[in-house]
């Protein structure tokens, strides 16, 4: 264990230096850090969303050729806004950031995006100091070093740093063309980042690709606006699977952690299809019984809280889990 210990030390101290990492170390980090991932945040216990978001992850895959590493994809139950890679492909996703993904294409440029940190070896080219405490801590924990809330503490902090400007608009290209490649509409990109972009102006929740490049973030989404255009018009088929991708997600878990009674979020998303007259305030009330959600129903379905949405539309709608329960024993 003391050998493995050295051994990340040597890795996070040679980041950034003209010393490449070699692809099994980062794969016998990947491995260790996973271990303190599935420690510190639960694993979502259902079965088809797991296989579906590792479904769509590895058709974006399937445009990496000959990929070094053996990518695993785990989605965790979560509210923040987040997905994040770890060196040797290891990458999650958390169900907050599902809600706020409108359709399969979004959820492919997320997933490419992170395989494009991974492909790229983002973790290790990473210049920013606290970056690399934050790898030393969990190294010295994979050893048997400090606490686990120390430890715990640090992977919270290295899910949301972000790799900084160049890396993350790097990873915003290639996310885009492996989608694009898979057959998935790069403009629900640049559509989502906007979606996303609101939510922290308004809310102060943040996706920490924004943190990594705070205060360029309009100039990021202008820029993938512009290449996702650039691929599009190359005329390749390609598709966004708005309602495919609503009703894989449907039941999964909305909202914060409530720590003292150590239980997970007290929503669940349901599926509505709009009627004429709907308004966001009304859908709240009438699918969730809570009219104070209906700023988050829009937002989460990509619209602002004061606009219509169109009839016929089907959307996602948090509703208690007592009464996502009784629906679906109604239905």
């Amino acid at each position: 264990m003391k050998r493995l210990f050295v051994t990340l030390l040597l890795l996070v101290f040679s980041a950034g230096t003209a010393f490449p990492v070699s692809i099994e170390k980062e794969r016998k980090v990947g491995a260790q850090v996973d271990k303190q991932v599935r420690r510190q945040f639960r694993v979502l216990k259902n079965p088809a969303v797991q296989k579906y978001v590792s479904s769509v992850a590895q058709r974006v895959l399937s445009s990496v050729e000959d990929p070094e590493f053996k990518f695993r994809f785990t989605v965790l139950e979560h509210p923040m806004l987040n997905a994040f890679a770890l060196p040797g492909g290891y990458i999650y996703i958390t169900t907050g950031m599902l809600a706020y993904l409108d359709s399969e294409a979004a959820l492919a440029a997320v997933l490419g995006h992170e395989i494009g940190h991974v492909v790229g070896h983002h973790a290790f080219k990473q210049q920013d100091k606290s970056f690399k405490d934050t790898l030393l801590i969990l190294a010295a924990a994979v050893a048997g070093g400090p606490s686990v809330m120390v430890a715990g503490s640090a992977l919270s902090r290295m899910s949301s740093l972000g790799y900084g400007r160049k890396y993350e608009m790097q990873s915003d290209e290639f996310g885009m063309i492996y989608a694009y490649q898979a057959g998935y509409d790069p403009r629900e990109s640049s559509k989502m980042f906007e979606t996303l972009r609101f939510k922290q102006r308004v809310s102060g929740v943040a996706y920490h690709g924004f943190q990594a490049t705070h205060p360029d973030t309009i100039e990021r989404i202008i820029r993938d606006d512009e290449k996702a255009r650039i691929l599009v018009n190359r005329g390749m088929p390609v598709s966004i699977d708005r309602e495919k991708y609503l009703n894989a997600i449907r039941g999964i878990s909305w909202g914060r952690l409530d720590r003292k009674r150590r239980t997970g979020p007290q929503y669940r998303l349901e599926t509505y299809r709009t009627k004429r007259g709907d308004t966001f305030r009304k859908i709240a009330r009438k699918v969730s019984g809570d009219e104070g959600l209906a700023f988050e129903v829009a937002v989460m379905n990509a619209y602002k809280p004061e606009e219509k949405p169109p009839v016929g539309l089907v959307i996602k709608v948090p509703v208690p889990k007592k009464r996502f329960k009784d629906a679906k024993k109604a239905g």
